[in-house]
Protein backbone atom coordinates (compact mmCIF):
# COMPACT_ATOMS: atom_id res chain seq x y z
CA UNK A 1 0.00 0.00 0.00
CA UNK A 2 1.28 3.45 -1.05
CA UNK A 3 0.25 7.11 -0.62
CA UNK A 4 2.21 9.95 -2.15
CA UNK A 5 0.10 12.92 -0.15
CA UNK A 6 0.90 13.60 3.15
CA UNK A 7 0.51 16.60 5.49
CA UNK A 8 2.43 17.39 8.68
CA UNK A 9 1.81 19.88 11.58
CA UNK A 10 3.68 22.56 9.54
CA UNK A 11 0.62 22.99 7.27
CA UNK A 12 -1.23 24.95 9.77
CA UNK A 13 -4.22 22.41 9.26
CA UNK A 14 -3.10 18.99 9.95
CA UNK A 15 -1.29 17.25 13.56
CA UNK A 16 1.41 15.08 13.32
CA UNK A 17 5.33 15.36 12.77
CA UNK A 18 6.81 13.23 10.03
CA UNK A 19 8.34 10.16 12.33
CA UNK A 20 4.71 10.01 13.83
CA UNK A 21 3.15 9.45 9.92
CA UNK A 22 6.02 7.03 9.61
CA UNK A 23 5.57 4.67 12.39
CA UNK A 24 1.64 4.89 11.37
CA UNK A 25 2.21 3.52 8.00
CA UNK A 26 4.84 0.86 9.02
CA UNK A 27 2.18 -0.39 11.42
CA UNK A 28 -0.42 -0.32 9.08
CA UNK A 29 2.20 -2.55 6.49
CA UNK A 30 2.60 0.25 3.93
CA UNK A 31 5.50 0.07 1.43
CA UNK A 32 5.63 3.29 0.54
CA UNK A 33 5.17 7.13 2.37
CA UNK A 34 5.11 10.65 0.40
CA UNK A 35 5.79 13.65 2.25
CA UNK A 36 3.51 16.26 0.10
CA UNK A 37 3.01 18.83 2.87
CA UNK A 38 1.91 22.65 1.43
CA UNK A 39 4.63 24.68 -0.15
CA UNK A 40 6.37 27.82 1.13
CA UNK A 41 6.29 30.59 -0.79
CA UNK A 42 8.73 33.21 -1.04
CA UNK A 43 6.50 36.19 -0.97
CA UNK A 44 4.57 34.33 1.84
CA UNK A 45 0.94 34.09 -0.13
CA UNK A 46 -1.69 32.17 1.45
CA UNK A 47 0.53 31.38 4.83
CA UNK A 48 -2.11 30.16 6.74
CA UNK A 49 -2.51 26.99 5.16
CA UNK A 50 1.10 26.33 4.57
CA UNK A 51 4.62 26.32 6.65
CA UNK A 52 6.92 29.43 6.46
CA UNK A 53 9.90 29.54 4.29
CA UNK A 54 11.95 29.55 7.64
CA UNK A 55 10.37 26.43 8.19
CA UNK A 56 11.43 24.33 5.42
CA UNK A 57 14.76 23.22 6.09
CA UNK A 58 13.69 21.85 9.40
CA UNK A 59 10.95 20.04 7.25
CA UNK A 60 13.71 18.38 4.54
CA UNK A 61 15.89 17.42 7.66
CA UNK A 62 12.56 15.61 9.66
CA UNK A 63 11.91 13.70 6.17
CA UNK A 64 15.67 12.41 5.59
CA UNK A 65 16.03 11.75 8.88
CA UNK A 66 12.91 9.37 9.04
CA UNK A 67 14.59 7.88 5.67
CA UNK A 68 17.56 6.87 7.34
CA UNK A 69 16.08 5.65 10.10
CA UNK A 70 12.93 3.68 9.03
CA UNK A 71 14.81 1.27 6.41
CA UNK A 72 11.67 -0.85 6.32
CA UNK A 73 9.31 1.46 4.78
CA UNK A 74 10.63 3.95 1.72
CA UNK A 75 10.14 7.48 2.19
CA UNK A 76 9.83 10.11 -0.68
CA UNK A 77 10.23 13.59 -0.17
CA UNK A 78 7.54 16.19 -1.64
CA UNK A 79 5.45 19.52 -2.12
CA UNK A 80 2.19 20.27 -3.03
CA UNK A 81 2.17 22.98 -4.80
CA UNK A 82 0.10 26.01 -6.26
CA UNK A 83 0.95 26.64 -10.13
CA UNK A 84 1.76 30.53 -10.75
CA UNK A 85 4.61 31.50 -13.56
CA UNK A 86 6.27 33.29 -10.61
CA UNK A 87 6.94 30.48 -8.90
CA UNK A 88 8.08 28.52 -11.79
CA UNK A 89 12.31 29.41 -11.23
CA UNK A 90 11.48 28.78 -7.52
CA UNK A 91 9.93 25.25 -8.14
CA UNK A 92 12.85 24.56 -10.38
CA UNK A 93 16.03 25.88 -9.24
CA UNK A 94 15.46 25.82 -5.58
CA UNK A 95 13.08 22.73 -4.75
CA UNK A 96 14.11 20.60 -7.34
CA UNK A 97 17.43 22.00 -7.94
CA UNK A 98 18.89 23.13 -4.53
CA UNK A 99 16.81 20.99 -1.97
CA UNK A 100 16.30 17.66 -3.95
CA UNK A 101 13.05 17.21 -4.10
CA UNK A 102 11.76 14.15 -5.26
CA UNK A 103 8.66 15.57 -6.53
CA UNK A 104 5.72 18.24 -6.42
CA UNK A 105 2.16 17.80 -6.61
CA UNK A 106 0.07 20.64 -8.47
CA UNK A 107 -3.17 21.18 -6.31
CA UNK A 108 -5.82 23.94 -7.02
CA UNK A 109 -6.69 25.30 -3.89
CA UNK A 110 -6.97 28.71 -5.50
CA UNK A 111 -7.88 30.66 -8.81
CA UNK A 112 -7.32 33.61 -10.50
CA UNK A 113 -10.71 35.80 -10.71
CA UNK A 114 -10.88 39.10 -12.56
CA UNK A 115 -7.22 39.27 -11.16
CA UNK A 116 -7.82 38.22 -7.60
CA UNK A 117 -7.43 34.64 -5.70
CA UNK A 118 -10.33 33.29 -5.15
CA UNK A 119 -10.31 30.55 -2.50
CA UNK A 120 -12.38 27.09 -3.68
CA UNK A 121 -13.43 26.44 -0.01
CA UNK A 122 -14.67 30.12 0.04
CA UNK A 123 -16.21 30.52 -3.53
CA UNK A 124 -19.81 31.28 -4.93
CA UNK A 125 -21.56 28.75 -6.77
CA UNK A 126 -20.64 30.88 -9.94
CA UNK A 127 -20.30 29.74 -13.45
CA UNK A 128 -17.33 32.29 -13.46
CA UNK A 129 -15.40 30.42 -10.66
CA UNK A 130 -16.32 27.19 -12.62
CA UNK A 131 -14.20 28.34 -15.48
CA UNK A 132 -11.75 30.44 -14.00
CA UNK A 133 -10.58 26.99 -11.93
CA UNK A 134 -10.80 25.07 -15.27
CA UNK A 135 -8.38 27.43 -16.88
CA UNK A 136 -6.34 27.77 -13.84
CA UNK A 137 -5.82 23.67 -13.32
CA UNK A 138 -5.38 23.38 -17.08
CA UNK A 139 -2.63 25.47 -16.37
CA UNK A 140 -1.40 23.88 -14.29
CA UNK A 141 -1.54 20.76 -16.05
CA UNK A 142 0.45 21.95 -19.08
CA UNK A 143 3.19 23.56 -16.85
CA UNK A 144 4.75 19.90 -16.60
CA UNK A 145 5.62 20.13 -13.34
CA UNK A 146 3.80 18.36 -11.42
CA UNK A 147 3.91 14.32 -10.84
CA UNK A 148 0.31 14.60 -10.34
CA UNK A 149 -2.88 16.52 -10.36
CA UNK A 150 -3.99 16.40 -6.81
CA UNK A 151 -8.13 16.23 -6.66
CA UNK A 152 -8.88 17.58 -10.01
CA UNK A 153 -12.46 17.71 -9.31
CA UNK A 154 -12.02 20.11 -6.60
CA UNK A 155 -14.52 22.42 -8.33
CA UNK A 156 -17.23 20.61 -7.32
CA UNK A 157 -16.76 21.49 -3.77
CA UNK A 158 -17.95 25.34 -4.36
CA UNK A 159 -19.84 24.39 -7.95
CA UNK A 160 -22.55 22.31 -6.75
CA UNK A 161 -24.69 21.07 -10.25
CA UNK A 162 -23.47 18.75 -12.55
CA UNK A 163 -24.80 20.18 -15.36
CA UNK A 164 -23.76 21.13 -18.77
CA UNK A 165 -21.15 23.89 -17.64
CA UNK A 166 -19.55 20.95 -15.34
CA UNK A 167 -19.59 18.69 -17.80
CA UNK A 168 -17.89 20.98 -20.42
CA UNK A 169 -15.50 21.78 -17.81
CA UNK A 170 -14.48 18.28 -16.50
CA UNK A 171 -13.89 17.53 -20.45
CA UNK A 172 -11.70 20.37 -20.93
CA UNK A 173 -9.90 19.16 -17.51
CA UNK A 174 -9.55 15.70 -18.67
CA UNK A 175 -8.52 16.37 -22.45
CA UNK A 176 -5.09 18.62 -20.74
CA UNK A 177 -4.53 15.40 -18.97
CA UNK A 178 -4.46 13.16 -21.49
CA UNK A 179 -2.47 15.54 -23.86
CA UNK A 180 -0.12 15.80 -21.34
CA UNK A 181 -0.51 12.45 -20.25
CA UNK A 182 -0.78 14.04 -16.59
CA UNK A 183 -1.57 11.51 -13.69
CA UNK A 184 -4.77 12.31 -11.80
CA UNK A 185 -5.61 11.99 -8.23
CA UNK A 186 -8.99 10.25 -6.54
CA UNK A 187 -8.61 11.90 -3.53
CA UNK A 188 -9.28 9.84 0.03
CA UNK A 189 -9.56 12.76 2.11
CA UNK A 190 -13.07 13.95 0.23
CA UNK A 191 -14.35 10.62 1.86
CA UNK A 192 -13.96 11.72 5.16
CA UNK A 193 -15.38 15.63 4.99
CA UNK A 194 -18.53 16.22 6.09
CA UNK A 195 -21.27 16.21 3.13
CA UNK A 196 -22.41 19.76 1.35
CA UNK A 197 -26.36 20.40 0.67
CA UNK A 198 -26.63 20.89 -2.88
CA UNK A 199 -29.99 21.47 -5.07
CA UNK A 200 -29.56 17.70 -6.11
CA UNK A 201 -29.15 16.50 -2.40
CA UNK A 202 -26.45 15.81 0.03
CA UNK A 203 -23.27 14.83 -1.17
CA UNK A 204 -19.33 14.99 -0.25
CA UNK A 205 -18.02 17.75 -1.70
CA UNK A 206 -15.17 15.48 -3.72
CA UNK A 207 -14.19 12.79 -5.38
CA UNK A 208 -17.45 13.46 -7.60
CA UNK A 209 -18.32 10.12 -9.55
CA UNK A 210 -19.74 11.63 -12.71
CA UNK A 211 -16.26 13.25 -13.14
CA UNK A 212 -14.64 9.51 -12.80
CA UNK A 213 -16.99 8.68 -15.09
CA UNK A 214 -16.41 10.96 -17.75
CA UNK A 215 -12.81 10.18 -17.08
CA UNK A 216 -13.34 6.50 -17.87
CA UNK A 217 -13.55 7.25 -21.32
CA UNK A 218 -10.37 9.10 -21.63
CA UNK A 219 -6.81 7.57 -21.85
CA UNK A 220 -5.92 8.86 -18.45
CA UNK A 221 -3.81 7.32 -15.73
CA UNK A 222 -5.20 7.68 -12.33
CA UNK A 223 -3.13 7.78 -8.37
CA UNK A 224 -5.40 7.04 -5.27
CA UNK A 225 -3.97 8.75 -2.48
CA UNK A 226 -5.28 9.95 1.10
CA UNK A 227 -4.08 12.93 2.05
CA UNK A 228 -3.04 12.89 5.24
CA UNK A 229 -3.69 15.38 8.03
CA UNK A 230 -3.05 13.06 11.12
CA UNK A 231 -1.37 9.99 11.08
CA UNK A 232 -4.35 7.49 11.52
CA UNK A 233 -5.27 8.79 8.00
CA UNK A 234 -2.10 7.34 5.90
CA UNK A 235 -4.29 4.61 4.70
CA UNK A 236 -7.73 5.54 4.68
CA UNK A 237 -8.91 5.81 0.86
CA UNK A 238 -12.47 5.73 1.62
CA UNK A 239 -14.30 4.31 -1.32
CA UNK A 240 -11.36 5.52 -4.05
CA UNK A 241 -10.43 1.92 -4.91
CA UNK A 242 -13.79 0.75 -5.44
CA UNK A 243 -14.55 4.17 -7.82
CA UNK A 244 -11.29 2.69 -9.42
CA UNK A 245 -12.51 -0.52 -9.96
CA UNK A 246 -15.68 0.13 -10.41
CA UNK A 247 -15.39 2.38 -13.94
CA UNK A 248 -12.06 0.44 -14.35
CA UNK A 249 -9.67 3.16 -14.05
CA UNK A 250 -5.90 2.96 -15.17
CA UNK A 251 -4.26 3.00 -11.83
CA UNK A 252 -1.02 4.22 -12.16
CA UNK A 253 2.26 2.60 -10.32
CA UNK A 254 4.53 6.79 -9.40
CA UNK A 255 7.69 5.67 -9.89
CA UNK A 256 9.64 7.89 -7.96
CA UNK A 257 13.75 7.54 -8.67
CA UNK A 258 16.31 9.92 -7.09
CA UNK A 259 14.42 13.01 -8.51
CA UNK A 260 11.04 12.16 -10.92
CA UNK A 261 10.99 15.84 -12.31
CA UNK A 262 14.39 15.61 -13.01
CA UNK A 263 14.16 16.35 -16.81
CA UNK A 264 12.41 19.65 -16.87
Amino acid sequence: MKNFHTHTVRCHHAVGIVSEYVEEAIAKKMTHLGFSDHVPLPDNRWSDVRMDMSELEEYIKEIDDATEKYQQIEIFKGLECEWAPEYINYYKEELLGKYEFQYLVGGAHYMPVHGEWVGCYSAENRKENLIAYTNYLIKSIDSGLFAFIAHPDLFARFYHQWDSEAQSCSKAILEAAADRKAILEINGYGYRKSKITTTDGDRRPYPIDPFWEMAADYNIGVIINSDAHKPQDVNDFGEAYALAERLNLQIEELQIKENIMAKV
